[in-house]
């Protein structure tokens, strides 16, 4: 079979599912340790990554795992992250994900059962979880917050002091 394509730039590898390009693609029987690496583009990892790691736009497809210190424009979860995540845009954590230790990014996505455990940064704020953090448990949160916050007393909601101290003037 030949190459009837006569442009020598090198070729793209897209992804299946919604044909992205890749600039970096690493299967699943591919495992990496220890490596540094740079990529100018969108990178995707099927297999065993651990080091440091900077994209504009990281996969980690379903059985990918990345370990160590990553950062990236974005990126979308389908497998586990650990150590330190530093986005600057939107972190789009799929059903499968997991993502445990330092996260930090713009704006998230979370899918029913996405997992993020550990120190959790955005815009400026953390927040520390305990245990997994899934998008129901975090519904929940948003609504008892909601719940307290309605069901709090006004100011002007206050009863008078009936303890004695009033300063009546029927005396």
């Amino acid at each position: 079979m030949t190459n009837s394509s006569s442009s020598s730039k090198p070729a793209k590898v897209g992804i299946p599912d919604n044909g992205e390009d890749l600039a970096f693609f690493m299967g699943e029987k591919c495992s990496v340790e220890g490596a540094v690496l740079d990529v100018d583009g969108a990178a995707r990892v099927d297999g065993q990554f651990s080091g440091k790691l900077r994209a504009v736009h990281l996969i980690v497809g379903e059985k990918g795992h990345v370990a160590g210190d990553i950062s990236s424009e974005t990126a979308d979860i389908m497998g586990s992250v650990e150590d330190t995540l530093v986005l600057s845009g939107k972190l789009t954590i799929r059903e499968a994900g997991r993502i445990e230790g330092t996260i930090t990014y713009g704006s998230l996505e979370a899918h029913e059962g996405a997992q993020l455990i550990g120190q959790i940064n955005t815009q400026g704020r953390a927040t520390r979880t305990e245990g997994t953090s899934s998008l129901s448990n975090l519904r929940s949160a948003i609504s008892q917050s909601a719940r307290d916050v309605s069901s709090a007393p006004k100011p002007a909601d206050t009863p008078a002091s009936t303890d004695g101290d009033s300063t009546d003037s029927e005396s």
